[in-house]
């Protein structure tokens, strides 16, 4: 159809640069435009726009007057138009935003929720965003965000690599552990049943050797008895032979006591182990885990890295950090792991004469002697086992395995006098009942070899050079420790010494009439004390060093401990009320453990304070102590009875641990 000449629209440069109402231009009418639709985009006139706000769909639409509706058609063409739908309004497009909510809205909304607010169109200040610092920021978060997560991807990966390698890793060591422990109970299963196969071989090699024996002795007094039965027709030739035959029966009589007293056998039971028994109820039997904080947070390294990048924006940073660190110092945390095996005690042993072959764990070797002869407590390069408090009131004791040091051919009960501790986890005791000296291996918990001397050997102390001087009698008898026990010189002192003590190349000496001297490595006197001044001086031990090294006295009969300078001066005594026998004594750090015969009870001195305290009574077995000697490197103490019973042929062994606070 042809249109009305005048009406038709022209759409050219000139169109596009007026405003008409465009709802009228669809049937060629071109009427000025008097407002403007925000939501139908489009230019109405009067007409229109009363239409336009009756009806039910374009009433709540947004109208723009003269004022603020676009100036131009042109404008219109160059805006992009938005196609987003609005969350509330689907329906609808979002075409605004409120800066004072800083909300995306629709028509709706913009009525709705926003009529006093001064919207701004997006379309408008979208080209001005596109240029702001604020896009370009947001570029700038979203290619570092895409780098954090590349690097969280291959941190995850790593740590992937991490817990496999590291689950593998504590298996095999596990596994390493347990055939360890196993390896370890067969060696023991089998050293045990060696060492019954040994005993039952003696055993049997003893009794097939008494049998022939008996044997013979029948034959002989079968033919006596012959001999006497063919002449008791004959009473003269029955008497002559009978004479003969007494003789003879007697010493029958006495081969036969012999074979009987060698008619024995060794009664022996095993006693189970208690480290053993207390692992078998334990829990965390092999071990537990412990976690390393070893700062491989994810978060932490990335915000590390982001605050890097931040302080250097613009520049990516060349130095990253090394993907292995992690790996690495869960690696370096473990190599300090001591060998499994240091775990597991002594699976038990057979308290029997014969010397059975034990194995003790985590034992440590015995520090080097000072030049004054005592024991230093210089620390070892590497730390194999946890030490204790040297504070012995704060230790609890708890008993362990006995220690037989009495051998199967002793008759007599043992009557040890003194105790001293050498290096190697070797004990060296002097047993008065035979006049020996005794060598016992606290690794195998056993009796390894025994040195007679001239005398009733009683005191003992270090001297440099892994020698040991020990009072016997009435003279000083040096020992070398160092393998074997081999005897060296003897020097003669007055009769009936008892304690003996080591300083700077000279000795101090106690006697059982009171008197308490000090004479050179030769033997020549250099200063003694009055007998006047102590009734029985059995013991004495010499605590510090060059400048405060002082001399301690037990006097059992005068129920004190006396301090002495190294020049015999006395310059305090130490008493208390359980002190009522005090015997051996044996120095720890600044405190002196004293064994009381009278009371049962082993005190501790602290020297500082002078306070005494019990550490040990009947409660923990303790009857009749006599001498001790503690190990600060295996932590044990190690006691001995005077009961005149079967516990004085046992070292008493007791565990150490700090008490419960």
């Amino acid at each position: 159809m042809d249109q009305v000449p005048g009406k038709k629209l022209q759409v050219d440069a000139s169109t596009l640069e007026a405003t008409y109402c465009q709802p009228c231009s669809h049937d060629g009418e071109t009427l000025p435009a008097e407002a403007y639709c925000t939501v139908c985009k489009e230019f109405m006139c009067f007409n229109c726009i009363s239409v336009h706000k009756k009806i039910r769909m374009t009433k709540s639409h947004t109208l723009l007057d003269k004022s603020s509706m676009p100036s131009t058609m042109q404008d219109l063409t160059n805006k992009e138009v938005s196609t987003k739908p609005c969350n509330i309004h689907p329906e609808e497009c979002i075409k605004y935003f409120c800066p004072t909510h800083q909300t995306l809205n629709c028509g709706h909304c913009s009525v709705l929720d926003h009529q006093s607010c001064k919207q701004q169109i997006i379309s408008e200040i979208a080209k001005a965003f596109k240029e702001s610092q604020g896009y370009k920021a947001m570029k700038q978060v979203i290619v570092q965000l895409l780098e954090d997560i590349d690097a969280c991807v291959s941190n995850v990966d790593e740590n992937t690599k991490l817990v496999k390698d590291l689950g593998e890793r504590e298996i095999a060591k596990i596994r390493n552990y347990r055939h360890q422990i196993n390896k370890y109970f067969d060696e023991r299963e089998q050293t045990l049943i060696d060492t019954i196969a040994e005993m039952k071989n003696m055993d049997e090699i003893l009794l097939k050797s008494l049998k022939p024996k008996c044997d013979n002795i029948k034959t002989q007094v079968g033919e006596i008895k012959a001999k006497l039965a063919a002449q008791e027709n004959n009473t003269s030739q029955l008497f002559i032979e009978a004479h003969i035959s007494k003789n003879l029966l007697e010493g029958l009589q006495l081969r036969l006591a012999e074979i009987k007293k060698k008619n024995t056998i060794q009664q022996y039971q095993i006693r189970n182990d208690p480290a053993t028994e207390s692992l078998l109820r334990s829990r965390t039997g092999l071990g537990t885990f412990e976690k390393f904080d070893t700062s491989q947070s994810l978060g932490r390294r990335y915000k590390s890295s982001r605050k890097s990048t931040t302080q250097n924006e613009g520049e990516r940073n060349t130095k990253t950090s090394d993907p292995t660190s992690n790996v690495q110092a869960v690696r370096d945390q473990n190599t300090t792991t001591s060998d499994p095996t240091t775990n597991i005690q002594a699976i038990g042993d057979i308290k029997a004469t014969q010397s059975t072959k034990m194995f003790t764990a985590n034992t440590v070797p015995e520090p080097p002697l000072n030049p004054s002869g005592s024991q230093t407590s210089a620390k070892p390069k590497q730390k194999t086992q946890n030490t204790v408090s040297n504070d012995l009131t704060s230790l609890k004791f708890t008993t362990a395995p006995d220690i037989l040091v009495k051998p199967r051919s002793d008759t007599e009960n043992c009557w040890m006098r003194d105790i001293l501790l050498l290096s190697g986890d070797r004990l060296l005791l002097s047993d008065g009942s035979k006049g020996t000296l005794k060598l016992v291996d606290l690794k195998t918990s056993s009796l390894m070899t025994e040195v007679d001397v001239q005398g009733c050997p009683w005191g003992m102390c270090h001297i440099p050079g892994d020698m040991v001087a020990v009072s016997v009698t009435h003279s000083i008898q040096f020992l070398e420790t160092r393998g074997k026990l081999i005897l060296g010189k003897n020097i003669k002192v007055d009769n009936g010494c008892r304690g003996v003590g080591y300083h700077n190349g000279n000795l101090i000496i106690s006697f059982e009439s009171g008197k308490v001297q000090k004479i050179d490595m030769e033997g020549k006197g250099l200063n003694k004390m009055s007998n006047m001044s102590f009734k029985t001086p059995w013991y004495l031990k010499i605590v510090g060093d060059d400048q405060t090294a002082a001399i301690y006295v037990s006097d059992f009969t005068k129920f004190e401990i006396t301090k002495l300078d190294m020049n015999l001066n006395i310059l305090e005594t130490f008493k208390n009320p359980a002190l009522r026998l005090p015997i051996g004594i044996t120095a720890v750090g600044n405190q002196l453990i004293i064994c009381d015969w009278d009371s049962d009870n082993i005190m501790c001195l602290d020297l500082p304070s002078g306070k005494m305290t019990q550490l040990l009574g009947k409660e923990e077995g303790i009857v009749a102590p006599f001498c001790s000697c503690y190990s600060q490197q295996q932590n044990k103490l190690y006691v001995f009875l005077w009961t005149s019973g079967d516990a004085d042929n046992y070292v008493k062994v007791y565990d150490t641990t700090p008490k419960l606070k």
